[in-house]
């Protein structure tokens, strides 16, 4: 760790995988993901390091995904003008990009496990393309999966609205494009990038991870039977 760089010490990391198969994909320490987005300031570089040291020394790669897409779409949506969306995307993503850069170099010679990627990288991938179209089909017919999706989009949406205001139409297609984009990581990582198993790891239960992760008898949408979740919580 640089001398300069936030002391790893002091911070307890709680682990809790969700489901009996999350637990043994966790043990088998293939891989692990963690999603970092602009707008969610949990994982800070010190809380960051921390998961990211926890993993680099449990799983033979980690891979950290910093959400970049429908970024300039949904601020052109709460009225930023195009070029001052732009540029507030932008920004957005150096700070989000420089947080996780800091937090690899506290880990030092373990950040050789760890690769950072934007969401955007994965778009025109074969991996990431058919388990997309697999979750769109599902959102399409298995309404349990759709209100738990539209339930996160009024929850992303409220948290930036005055209260009692109503979104518009624009605003609730950049919350949901945004979503489900995301959706994939959750069913599929190991298609997507080609490793044997996965753990979704992030510092609570989203909405849509409770859904999949919960055994639920009906459903069209499952995780793949090597696609785990894990809560990841550092407690100072």
């Amino acid at each position: 760790m640089p001398p300069n760089g936030p002391p790893l010490t002091g911070l307890t990391l709680d682990v809790l995988p969700l489901g009996a198969r999350s637990e043994s994909i966790l043990r088998r320490g293939d891989h692990a993901l963690f999603g970092v987005s602009t707008g969610n300031s949990y994982f800070n570089r010190r809380r960051l390091a921390r998961a990211l040291a926890w993993a680099a020394d449990r799983f033979t790669v980690v891979d950290v995904v910093h959400a970049d897409v429908a970024l300039e779409a949904a601020l052109e949506a709460f009225g930023y003008e195009r070029s001052a969306a732009r540029r507030s995307a932008a920004k957005q993503l150096r700070g989000v990009r420089r947080r996780i850069e800091g937090a690899l170099e506290d880990i030092g010679p373990a950040a050789v496990r760890v690769r950072v990627r934007p969401l955007s990288s994965f778009l025109d991938q074969p991996g990431y393309q058919q388990v997309r179209a697999q979750a769109g089909s599902a959102l399409r017919t298995d309404m349990e999966l759709r209100s738990v999706r539209d339930g996160m989009a009024h929850q992303f949406l409220v948290q930036r609205l005055e209260a009692g205001a109503l979104p518009s139409p624009t605003q609730v297609q950049a919350a949901l494009e945004y979503i489900d984009a995301e959706l994939p990581f959750f069913v599929d990582t190991p298609r997507i990038l080609g490793v044997a198993s996965s753990v979704h790891c992030y510092h609570t239960v989203l909405a849509l991870g409770r859904l999949l992760f919960s055994d639920r008898p009906t459903g069209l949408l499952r995780p793949a039977d090597e696609q785990g979740y894990s809560i990841v919580v550092c407690r100072d």
